[in-house]
């Protein structure tokens, strides 16, 4: 009885009460989407603007005014790359949507059946023709309720600039509120673990989206090269899905895919496309990561890996996403409460 009174005021138990605090807060909070989708979003754009408002603050000015700043200097270059870009995506969409109509895929799915048939010749036409045509159907409803679920999301997230900018106003102040309530022995340790946090994942964010971005130029510009149309508008879905763990370069690759078929009317381009999307992820994995990440994640590649399917099994896609971000928010609580309870002293094991 006296080992166990013995262990619950131990620091191993102080460790596991705090990492549940941590994670509990966050698995409720999944549960509700869309408010949850809101809060990442809006703490992933104020960990990338911080830094430029830290540093406008540091320069003078009031913090309110930096902030300001910063939304004005990021609405000026949002519409500048909307009017640069706005025309030729829009272009290229059209197009897309035009190539998708029924009497051009009618021909080209007997030309494409009539060719597999042709070199697989166990295979009859009729039968690939229907499967292609079932295929793309499911793939177009697919899309459409994709499309309707990202235009009511998109109306949804039309409070993330507000939020944020409230979040970047009084950073420090709902900083130094949280750290004010903790009991004076824990204030040194709180303080630590908050900044590990931040640093942590600060570092994260901005990496990904540098890396995305990267990754997206790559894609368009071996698209480009490879003679497919829309290579920009695939260059970004390309950079878009890498953010998706493991199955984002194949699902990136799957629209590249319907894409070439529609233009050229056969597979030809299968081949060239998977070597293409294999290319950029070893690019990315050898080159990319390795410069933009450097040492900010030290996670074991089977660790990361199942970190990830739990994230699949519990959030779908999204909790892909987060899964390694949310590992890394508990695993440093857990590390630097474990650190602060050993080197301040506060509870002897």
């Amino acid at each position: 009885m006296k080992e166990d009174k013995n262990f619950f005021r131990s620091r191993h138990w102080k460790v596991f009460l705090v990492s549940v605090a941590i994670a509990l807060p966050i698995f409720v909070f999944s549960t509700f989407e869309d408010l949850f989708l809101i809060l990442v979003i809006s703490f992933t754009l104020t960990f990338i603007l911080k830094p430029i408002v830290d540093y406008i603050e540091h320069l003078g000015a009031a913090r309110w005014f930096a902030v300001l700043l910063v939304f004005t200097a990021l609405g000026s270059l949002t519409a500048l790359a909307i009017v640069l870009l706005f025309p030729v995506i829009s272009s290229q969409v059209t197009q897309i949507s035009s190539a998708f109509n029924k009497d051009h895929l009618t021909i080209m799915l007997n030309d494409l059946s009539k060719q597999i048939s042709t070199e697989v010749p166990f295979l009859k036409s009729e039968a690939i023709r229907e499967q292609l045509n079932s295929t793309l159907v499911s793939f177009g409803n697919s899309a459409g309720e994709a499309l309707s679920g990202l235009l009511s999301t998109a109306a949804t997230l039309a409070i993330v600039p507000f939020i944020t900018f409230f979040m970047l106003s009084d950073y420090y102040n709902m900083q130094k509120s949280f750290v004010r309530n903790m009991p004076n022995k824990y204030f040194e340790m709180s303080l630590n673990i908050i900044y590990k946090i931040e640093d942590q994942l600060s570092k994260y964010i901005r990496g990904t989206v540098t890396e995305s971005v990267i990754v997206g130029i790559i894609y368009a510009i071996i698209y480009f090269f490879l003679g497919i149309n829309y290579a920009t508008v695939l260059g970004l879905i390309g950079g878009f899905t890498n953010v998706i763990p493991f199955a984002g370069p194949f699902i990136g690759a799957i629209p590249t895919l319907l894409i070439t078929i529609i233009q050229f009317g056969d597979l030809r381009m299968l081949v060239p496309i998977a070597i293409a999307t294999i290319a950029v992820q070893q690019i990315d994995q050898m080159f990319v990561q390795p410069a933009v990440f450097s040492k900010i994640m030290n996670i074991h590649p089977l660790t990361m890996f199942l970190v990830i399917l739990v994230g699949n099994e519990t959030l779908g896609v999204m909790g892909m996403v987060l899964a390694v971000p949310i590992y890394t928010v508990i695993m440093v609580t857990a590390r630097e409460t474990n650190w602060g309870l050993k080197n301040y002293k506060i509870t002897q094991a």
